[in-house]
Formats: C-alpha cells, structure tokens, sequence
C-alpha cells in the first residue's frame, strides 16, 4: 500500500484520514424545472444541512436539467455531487454546470477514451470523482465479489493516477453485510484513498437502520470509512438522521440536539409520540449540544427530566417543561410545541 495519504476534496469539504466523517443523503425525486419547486427544493436542502447532511446527490438522466442544476449548484449551502450512469457525456455537462463531485461507475461508461475524457475535465474544473462499485453491477467473473470489487476499483485508479488525477472517493457497496465488509477492510488494506461507505437497497427504515449501524459500526470502530450514507426506502430526512446519530451513538459528533423519548405504555396520559414527530425536524436543526426528554406520563417523566437539559412531560390535559430537571412553565398541549423552543432558543 501506497505511504501517500489520500485526501478528497468536495467544496468546502475534505473527506479522508484526520476529517469527520461526512453524512449524504440523495435526492429521491426528478429535479423541478420551475423557479419555485427550486427555491422550495433549495429551502428543503438547507433545512438537511442544518439536520446535519453535509453532501447531496442528485442523479443526472438528461441534459434537459442542466439550466436547474446550475442554479441548485449557485446557491446550495452544500457541495453536490452528480450522479451518473452509461453516458460519459452526462458526466461532462454535470461536470461543467458546476457539481463538486460526480459519482461514476468506470465500467458501465465502457470505454477507456470516454473515462479518460471525463476524468481530465473533472480535473480542469476541480470537481471530485467517486467510483462507486456495488455487487450488482460487477462483470462476470469468477472470485469472490468483493475482490472482484476491489480489484476493479484498483485498476480504475490506476487510469485516474496515469492521468494525475487524485482527487477520488471510493464506494464498495453490496446488499449482503459481508460482502460490504468484506470488500471495504480489502480496499482499505491495500489504498489509502478514502471510502464512502453504505449497504446499498438496504431497505425500510427499521430494516436499514438496523443493518447499516451493524455494518458501519463495525467498519468505523476499525478506522474504515471516511463519509457515508444510510440507504432507506422513505425520506431523505430519515437517511441524514440515522446517518448523524450513528455518528453521535460512536461519539464522532457532538453537537445537536439528543433526543431521549419513552415507547408509551398503558399509563400515557400525553401524546409522546405525536408530540415527537412534531417538534422532532425543529429540533434537529438546533445547533446545541443538548439533550431533550420527551415522556408520556408523570411516572418516568419527571427523573428523565432531572438527567436532560430540558424535558416534556404531560399530565391530562396539563403539559410540564423542565429545565435541568426543575419544573419551567405548565403550558397547554396546543402551545407546548413553541414554548419548548422557545425555552430551549432562549435558554430559559
């Protein structure tokens, strides 16, 4: 293996060895055309950096959508990164209406001139490559997937390194656990470039939390993975949550919001679990280092209360806000939502 570190640049984003891990998530819908549909898109976007998503990726079908590209690339407060399939071309115009990275899969694009022609844009342009491999998509051959994902990924380096470029992620992904580790602690024992990692189709948000926290987990904890994302079947919103708290649950993130909230059993008098999906994406974006307890009834409520920051409890129709353990404010449920933030905004 190479002495020399690898270390990608994405904006304003570094990814490898002596960076924090970065959170992705990926646009899920066709991108609008409309002036409008964008301003909300761009709104939408903002709202999952502050959630803590530090990269997006859009795919890229058809040039049709390079004049709504550019103007997501002009004023999104993060780096995107375009993806591509098949046509090296789509790869040039996502390069040139300024994506910070592109995502390709050198052997679906086919020919060594087409890879080498985008390669030396992506270079001109400063834009980042990942080569991402998933065991779906390898060529036939025989061997284990995840060598055949590695040897890949080696030899697609190589082309890169022979034109000089090295400003370049690697991705190894597969639905089966252990071919995803499998492959990645192979990479990573024999190139120091740095790894996004990720179980591909994953599933719902049960199931894909789930697998996704053993096998990143795993993988983190053995110094594997330099930027990530959780792929779920539902929103977005799900994938950059899960991403940071397995971040926070290893304690590679500090800041934001923790919250603490009871399953509700029989004794609830007060809606936890609607109140939580309320408050929870308001809560999220907050850029303090807190924790809040969201309970149903007065029984575990109040000793939650006392070992968070701020805390929630209810009691008929009677709402309790807590602060450091000490009863704040008896508001109603129709007001509780804007007191707790305020409170928590305020410091009160």
């Amino acid at each position: 293996m190479s002495e020399e570190l690898r270390i990608a640049t994405v904006g304003d984003i570094k990814i490898g060895k002596g960076y924090p891990i970065s959170v992705q998530t990926m646009y899920d819908s066709p991108v609008p055309h409309d002036k409008n549909k964008l301003d909300e898109l761009l709104e939408r976007m903002n709202s999952l950096n502050a959630m803590g998503c530090d990269i997006m990726r859009f795919s890229y079908p058809t040039d049709d959508d390079r004049e709504a590209f550019t103007y997501l690339n002009e004023r999104s407060t993060m780096p995107l990164v375009a993806d591509i399939h098949f046509d090296y071309k789509m790869a040039l115009a996502a390069i040139e209406c300024g994506f910070k990275a592109i995502r390709i899969n050198p052997g679906n694009i086919k020919h060594r001139w087409k890879v080498d022609e985008v390669v030396r844009s992506a270079k001109e342009h400063g834009c980042a490559i990942r080569i991402g491999l998933n065991s779906g998509s390898m060529p036939d051959g025989s061997g284990r997937k995840a060598v055949i994902m590695v040897d890949n990924a080696l030899k697609y380096i190589q082309w890169f390194e022979e034109l000089g470029f090295y400003n370049t992620v690697v991705s190894l992904k597969s639905t089966n656990l252990e071919e995803t580790t499998e492959a990645n602690e192979l990479f990573a024992s024999k190139s120091n470039y740095p790894l996004h990692i990720g179980v591909t189709e994953a599933g719902s948000v049960v199931s894909s939390v789930a697998r996704s926290t053993w096998t990143l987990g795993n993988l983190i904890t053995k110094g594997i993975g330099d930027t990530m994302r959780i792929s779920i079947t539902g929103s977005i919103e799900d994938e950059v949550f899960a991403g940071v708290e397995i971040l926070r649950t290893l304690g590679l993130r500090n800041t934001g919001v923790r919250i603490v909230s009871c399953p509700r059993c029989g004794r609830n008098s007060f809606d936890s679990i609607g109140f939580l999906k309320e408050v929870e994406p308001d809560l999220l974006k907050l850029k303090k280092d807190i924790s809040v307890a969201i309970m149903g009834c007065q029984v575990n409520g109040p000793g939650e209360a006392k070992g968070a920051d701020y805390a929630v409890t209810g009691l008929g129709t009677k709402i309790f806000l807590y602060k450091k353990g000490v009863l704040a404010q008896e508001v109603t449920r129709k007001n509780a939502r804007k007191a707790l933030l305020e409170v928590i905004e305020n410091g009160d």
